[in-house]
């Protein structure tokens, strides 16, 4: 089994109530829609553990990363590695700047 994180970003969940808000929120936009899904990287989890799979996720009015950033559910993380798209990076900070 793996857990599908949005690419680049990361989720504070020490705030109960805006973790479950932000749940909502991300369900609203997803349930019951025909979505698309780009598979960025795997990484393995340590024996026994779960693997992590970093996505982007495409909804017909846009990229659910940015309203999520956008909406103060999650904030921007660093890139990993040198072989990142920079513009979607991009895109993603100016959202955070909007939150």
């Amino acid at each position: 089994m793996a857990k599908l994180s949005l690419v680049f970003l990361f989720t504070p969940n020490t705030d109960k109530d805006l973790v479950a808000e932000g749940k909502a929120f991300v369900e609203k936009l997803l349930l019951h829609r025909t979505i698309g899904v780009k598979l960025e990287r795997y990484e393995a989890g340590a024996e026994g553990a779960q693997g992590n799979l970093q996505a982007r996720l495409y909804h017909p009015a846009g990229d659910i990363a940015y309203e999520v950033v956008k909406a103060g559910f999650a904030k921007l993380n660093t890139p990993k590695t040198t072989e990142f798209d920079a513009d979607y990076y991009k895109s993603l900070k100016e959202a955070q700047l909007i939150a």
